[in-house]
């Protein structure tokens, strides 16, 4: 099964690729987009916990539980009401977590740098993450275009791999399918 339709992984990995491009040229979208579905998953997961609390017609139904179902419904709706501060506060933490990465480079990369020319250069991106880091918590545009530039190039990793993949199951099944209508041919003979 996996071997067959090698076409439509093909046409994945291509689709994949758009994808990658995509993002790269739409960062604010993409920001906004991932907002968006976090507000409304998260509205879901609040109003699924209410109407769970509210089906449970038992002595398990804890008051706690649907305190906090009803705190994420409202802090979804929060978010979906306003989501330039949702887009602000996912740039705010990407741009932490790229500051987090940052410190953590250039702690692994300080003490080796006398010793290895890897340690010079892991303290060189480290310290290239922290002021990238900076800027995006300080510049939602900043902050969208570095979270497009990791999920863009995901996308197009990802799609390169995948039409490796397919070209690889082309060549696969060709093979088998040769082998075997030789293992065939040769079972007619005898």
């Amino acid at each position: 099964m996996i071997l067959r339709k090698w076409w439509v992984t093909l046409i994945q990995g291509v689709l994949m690729i758009i994808i990658g491009i995509f993002i790269f040229e739409n960062p604010e979208e993409l920001l906004s987009g991932i907002s968006l579905w976090f507000g409304l998953l998260t509205t879901v997961t609040g109003l699924a916990g209410v109407l769970g609390y509210m089906v449970t017609k038992n002595e398990k139904s804890e008051m706690p539980s649907l305190i906090w179902s009803v705190a994420t419904t409202v802090f979804g709706l929060l978010i979906l009401m306003n989501l330039f501060a949702a887009m602000k506060a996912i740039a705010i933490i990407f741009g932490i977590w790229v500051i987090i990465n940052g410190a953590l480079l250039i702690s692994l990369g300080w003490p080796v740098r006398k010793r290895h020319i890897a340690g010079w250069l892991l303290t060189a991106a480290g310290t290239i993450s922290l002021i990238a880091g900076i800027i995006m918590v300080f510049n939602i545009t900043a902050g969208a275009k570095g979270i497009a530039l990791l999920l863009g190039l995901q996308a197009i990793v990802s799609g390169i791999a995948l039409i490796l993949f397919a070209l690889a199951k082309k060549v696969l099944v060709a093979r088998v399918k040769t082998k075997v209508s030789t293992l065939i041919q040769k079972a007619g003979e005898n």
